[in-house]
């Protein structure tokens, strides 16, 4: 019996590890996210400073 309760500590402690895991990636999904809207951020900035009569 002792055994099999540390075998499904040990799932539970599987399924946190996975658990943490995917919210690790989703994370970096956001980050990345987060990068694309800095650059395209960036983007705007940069066409609303540019102005085609001054060339």
């Amino acid at each position: 019996m002792k055994k099999r309760r540390s075998e499904n500590a040990d799932d539970t402690k599987q399924i946190a590890d996975g658990t943490k895991q995917i919210e690790d990636h989703t994370k970096q999904i956001e980050d990345d996210t987060k990068q694309i809207e800095d650059h395209t951020k960036q983007n705007k900035r940069r066409q609303s400073s540019w102005d085609p009569n001054s060339v």
